[in-house]
């Protein structure tokens, strides 16, 4: 090939180097294939452990991606034609280049797998493009079909996606804590849907208790290659981050997990906050309303009222704090009773006619709520 394709070729090589820089993460590999006349040549540019390595006609070090794509260029040069592959998370960019033209092609991940039977309108996770994600996850068998039992299970997700997205809008480079992450099936999906789907960058940090779920998470994580997600094994009630958290989730922590999850939010000034809350059982035996006596001396439906309490205060502690709150079903209480979503994006510093309102309840009702002692940890301790 000559000066002018060496030119092009550099410029595009440049490309690949930038956005190893600002994506890192999302990096697999580079392969490459040299054609001279009827026969092709491959390699390939891995990243190992202290920089690159570059296979071609043996091994060779590089320090850094620039470096191998230099050799990468100093071979290709020698070849009619070339194919290189620069393979991300889900997005293959592809240089094609010959003595006549140089070009890019980008090419989308996807897997053919069945039709979902239940499917109406768009998805926000395609199963055709995400069945190695969804797979290690159990939605999907070993084939790559989503399996009958997890179809309520899927559309749950896809919705749940719909209905928190515009809490990622301009964003980029964020974030996400799942707080209580038990085997953290919303992180990996959010981890796909942002940057698969929208090409927004994001670092996850799961935190639970269990060594056991935290171990588990960890191996999915390998087993897919999200090198953006971490996992640590802490008490939620204490655990104090040294990085600022831009959206925090919670998915059905157990009581008042789900308090510690929102107080970690609120001492870390979360931007976005994410809430499927699970079991209620803290204020049950506390709340005291004379007036609801009557309605209430059935056990039943003075858990149910709990329930309302419970997940009602949480709603207005967020809300005095500057919070814009939305709660809503996410699914038909058939699949699950528990079905709240709690979301909220914070838009002031505080919201003084509301923060009233909060306390006064508190102390008309008698209750102190765990989120109350969980939100006011410092976030200074040593």
């Amino acid at each position: 090939m000559n000066q002018q394709q060496k030119s092009k070729i550099e410029l595009f090589f440049g490309g690949f180097s930038e956005r190893y820089r600002t994506a890192s993460e999302y990096f697999a590999e580079v392969t490459f294939d040299f054609v001279s006349g009827r026969k092709t040549y491959s390699g390939k540019i891995l990243r190992i452990e202290d920089g690159f390595e570059y296979r071609f006609s043996g091994k060779r070090n590089a320090a850094d991606l620039p470096q191998a794509l230099q050799f990468l260029l100093d071979d290709l040069l020698k070849y009619d034609s070339a194919i290189v592959r620069y393979k991300e998370r889900g997005l293959t960019t592809e240089l094609h280049a010959d003595g006549r033209n140089v070009k890019i092609v980008k090419r989308e991940e996807a897997n053919e797998v069945v039709s979902v039977p239940s499917a109406k309108g768009e998805y926000q996770i395609d199963l055709r493009k995400a069945s190695k994600l969804m797979t290690a996850l159990g939605y999907c068998d070993k084939d790559g079909k989503l399996r009958n039992d997890m179809i309520r299970k899927y559309n749950q997700t896809n919705h749940i996606l719909e209905l928190i997205s515009d809490l990622f809008e301009g964003k980029n480079d964020i974030t996400v804590v799942d707080c209580a992450c038990g085997k953290s099936y919303l992180s990996f999906v959010l981890n796909y849907y942002l940057w698969e789907e929208k090409r927004i960058r994001a670092h996850f940090v799961g935190i639970d208790i269990s060594p056991k779920v935290i171990e588990a998470s960890k191996k999915i994580a390998q087993e897919l290659g999200y090198t953006n997600m971490e996992f640590i094994c802490e008490d939620l009630r204490t655990y104090e981050s040294d990085f600022h958290p831009d959206v925090v989730v919670s998915l059905h922590a157990c009581d008042t997990a789900t308090d510690m999850a929102l107080g970690y939010a609120l001492r870390h000034h979360a931007e976005s906050i994410v809430c499927v809350p699970c079991c209620h059982k803290e204020l049950l035996k506390q709340y005291k309303i004379e007036s609801f006596e009557p309605l209430t001396k059935h056990g039943v439906f003075r858990a149910r009222l709990n329930d309302l309490i419970t997940d009602g205060l949480r709603s207005m502690k967020l809300e005095s704090e500057g919070y814009e709150v939305r709660c809503v079903e996410f699914c038909s209480p058939i699949d699950t009773p528990k079905n709240l979503l709690i979301s909220a994006k914070k838009v002031a510093k505080e919201n003084r006619s509301v923060k009233e309102q909060y306390y006064d309840l508190l102390s008309q009702w008698k209750v102190r709520p765990s989120m109350e002692y969980y939100s006011a940890i410092p976030t200074d301790l040593e």
